[in-house]
């Protein structure tokens, strides 16, 4: 039996990109390194890009996107990390969007899982989890070839100036003190999926 590959997992190298974009693969290459377009690393140090975050860069820098490429894209995804199942329950449906898919994960272990699978452009987490904490899961992020290019947004009743730090050396985009305005929020995740530099904003406290 043959197992056709999801279009929504296709992957482009720098010299497809170039072509397309009309620039030199090193262009695509420096636009990565950015944090401009999101793109994982092959063993051998060879960049690959996945049609879903193509297409979203070409739409956001004017670039032509082929039909072909919009059939196989997913709207990005938003995940939400907090062992508060209620919590979950109310941000959910006043985050997602026809534009959007949210997702929820209530431990580490579910997290890891889906952070894999879904590669999500945002994530929300709480600060303090079950045998873990926030930081540690932004730590897990940045190191992740996959993953470096999240944008992350931490949740706390309360966040100290050490907390703070280390937030900033994990390029953690907002924090936002418990319970979260779902508006504010809200703008929030649109922001972060529409901006095109994951690690130039500074952290700040909304």
């Amino acid at each position: 039996m043959v197992t056709r590959r999801r279009k929504d997992t296709e992957r482009f190298t720098t010299g497809q990109i170039a072509r397309h974009c009309h620039v030199t693969p090193e262009t695509v290459a420096n636009w990565i390194k950015a944090g401009r377009l999101k793109a994982s690393a092959t063993p051998g140090g060879h960049y690959r890009v996945n049609v879903n975050d193509l297409v979203r860069f070409c739409k956001l820098h004017g670039f032509d996107v082929p039909p072909e490429w919009e059939s196989g894209a997913t709207p990005p995804t938003v995940l939400l990390i907090d062992d508060d199942p209620e919590l979950l329950k109310a941000l959910i449906p006043n985050l997602e969007r026809p534009d959007r898919r949210v997702l929820g994960a209530e431990d580490v272990a579910q997290a890891g899982i889906m952070l894999m699978k879904y590669r999500p452009e945002v994530v929300i987490l709480d600060l303090h989890l079950p045998g873990t904490d926030g930081i540690r899961i932004a730590s897990i992020l940045r190191k992740e070839a996959e993953l470096t290019g999240t944008r992350i947004i931490v949740l706390s009743g309360y966040i100290d100036e050490v907390v703070q730090e280390a937030m900033k050396d994990m390029h953690v985009d907002y924090y936002i003190n418990k319970p979260p305005d779902f508006d504010r929020l809200d703008a929030i995740v649109s922001e972060l999926l529409a901006s095109t530099s994951p690690l130039e904003m500074e952290t700040r406290n909304r």
